[in-house]
């Protein structure tokens, strides 16, 4: 499911690097597999499959019976149980405004849990891209957002998405993270004592089990 390989990783961590190097700011880039597991759509899915297995089955040209369409149906619900969640198309069964909801949601415990509400001047910056969803989320902290808005981050969420529809998801994150590094320059210039408060590192987000 991931859109980016390991040479992609290191551009993008490149290109932070860039970016910072003309402000005090902090850019944080997470690439995340999928931010739910949508567990109740893995079971829809297989129910529908049971059902559809089950209807294709007494349309055999075949003796059918009670126990054989037991069967079909219980090895039909097992098959595409364990097959759902590695099918990228799940997501067709999902709603918009689900994905929505936990794509925000996991962004913004990303946003707490890699340090950049603790910036010196409260002007770090978070992209979040879920590669499953094919989502991307940009939070400004305090300082930089009181300053830049939605309609700025919206922009910079647009670069990305925009490169990813055109097979280039390297170029749009990397275009996004440029942008990023001239509006923190503008407002958040170096200071003489400024230091690196985060890696620059790509977060690489793997999604735990038993998330919802």
């Amino acid at each position: 499911m991931s859109l980016l390989s390991e040479e992609d990783y290191k551009a993008i961590e490149a290109a932070i690097k860039m970016a910072e190097e003309k402000t005090s700011g902090e850019i944080v880039f997470t690439a995340a597999e999928a931010s739910a597991n949508y567990q109740h759509t893995t079971l829809q899915g297989a129910v529908i499959g049971m059902a559809v297995a089950a209807a294709v089955f007494l349309m055999l040209p075949v003796a059918h019976t009670t126990t054989g369409l037991l069967w079909t149906e219980v090895i039909a619900f097992a098959v595409f149980y364990a097959l759902i969640p590695r099918m990228p198309w799940r997501r067709w069964i999902i709603s918009k405004q689900e994905m929505d909801a936990r794509v925000q949601e996991s962004a913004f415990m990303q946003f707490y849990a890699s340090g950049l509400y603790r910036t010196r001047d409260s002007n770090g910056v978070e992209i979040y891209l879920s590669s499953f969803e094919r989502e991307v989320v940009v939070i400004g902290d305090r300082a930089i957002h009181e300053k830049m808005g939605n309609q700025h981050w919206q922009d910079i969420r647009d670069l990305i998405i925009l490169g990813i529809r055109k097979g280039d998801a390297r170029g749009g994150i990397c275009a996004a993270i440029e942008s990023c590094g001239r509006v923190l320059a503008e407002y958040f210039p170096p200071r003489p004592d400024d230091v690196n408060e985060l890696s620059n590192r790509v977060i690489k987000r793997s999604l735990h089990p038993e998330a919802p």
